[in-house]
């Protein structure tokens, strides 16, 4: 496990250990900041998901466009490269790889936040499957 950076003291979250979702991250700061469209967003996709990277890619824009949509509140996205996450990053990758609806609705504070869902459990089938070729 990383550990926490003092420089930063708004980034209190480690980055995640596994290389796929560190890169998924990326994706979503990338298109956060520069938009649904942004280049350098897809080829980190290309590098992290080869041939399979169109389905992933265009989840995580749906996600970042739909839990922009849905908050009733400001989200905090560090930039690209930094060392660490923010709080609302933390539960970004929670609503994905992790516990899926309670981090969503603490990311957006909104109660009707659940149309999200399904976009997330997807992304989360990509990222798992990638994890799995990448173990052969």
């Amino acid at each position: 496990m990383h550990q926490k950076h003092t420089h930063y003291p708004s980034l209190p979250l480690p980055l995640p250990d596994c290389p796929i979702e560190r890169g998924v991250l990326v994706i979503a700061r990338r298109t956060a900041i520069h938009g649904l469209q942004d280049a350098e967003a897809s080829f980190l996709a290309i590098r992290i998901f080869k041939t399979r990277f169109r389905r992933p890619l265009a989840l995580i824009r749906c996600l970042v466009h739909e839990i922009a949509a849905a908050s009733k509140r400001s989200i905090k996205i560090a930039p690209c490269c930094t060392p660490g996450m923010t709080l609302d990053e933390g539960l970004l990758l929670g609503a994905i790889c992790g516990d899926g609806l309670p981090s969503l609705l603490g990311l957006t504070d909104n109660d009707d936040c659940g149309s999200t869902l399904p976009v997330a459990q997807m992304l989360s089938e990509e990222i798992n499957h990638s994890k799995m070729c990448s173990l052969r």
